[in-house]
């Protein structure tokens, strides 16, 4: 059965470091929104409000990798319900289990040092503030089962939580 693994967290938390390097390690088909987001602003203009647009074309991917029976690493802020919702409806659809995964780093300082030294990969992907991080709204998640909280802590041992959390672990 496919599997999605669903990361959540916070701009700064290290989810798409530990996400890509999952991937990598699994031979998962990674999906990282802000991709798709950023193809968009491209293609309509830097103020161009996303929406969920995003969002969904990454369900419209995940769905299809997963009916073709491969894993799907979904590393997006899921900061509302409705986000997470969508990751859990397309699942259902292809008949693939669901892990979801929040990633978190508790120390502010390290967050802030992460986002004013983050290389996103993204060509025009617009840097991202701690003001921004602190003030963005989070709907708690009462489905997620696993929470990692990378805070002081090397890629190597988060993600070897990570691999075990996720049920991919060798």
């Amino acid at each position: 059965m496919a599997r999605l693994v669903m990361l959540s967290g916070l701009p700064g938390s290290g989810k798409s470091t530990l996400g890509r390097l999952l991937a990598e390690r699994t031979g998962a088909e990674y999906l990282r929104i802000d991709v798709f987001e950023q193809a968009l602003r491209d293609q309509n203009g830097p103020d161009f409000d996303v929406g969920t647009g995003g969002y969904q074309q990454g369900y419209e991917l995940a769905r299809h990798h997963l009916r073709a029976g491969r894993d799907v690493i979904a590393d997006a802020v899921n900061a509302v319900e409705a986000a997470r919702q969508g990751w859990r409806k397309v699942a259902g659809l292809a008949a693939a289990e669901i892990i979801e995964i929040e990633i978190v780093c508790s120390d502010a300082d390290e967050v802030r040092d992460r986002l004013r030294t983050r290389e996103t990969g993204i060509a025009g992907l617009a840097p991202v503030t701690i003001e921004a991080v602190q003030a963005r709204l989070w709907d708690a998640n009462p489905h997620c089962g696993h929470r990692l909280d990378t805070a002081a802590r090397d890629v190597p041992d988060c993600l070897a939580d990570l691999l075990q959390m996720a049920g991919l672990a060798a």
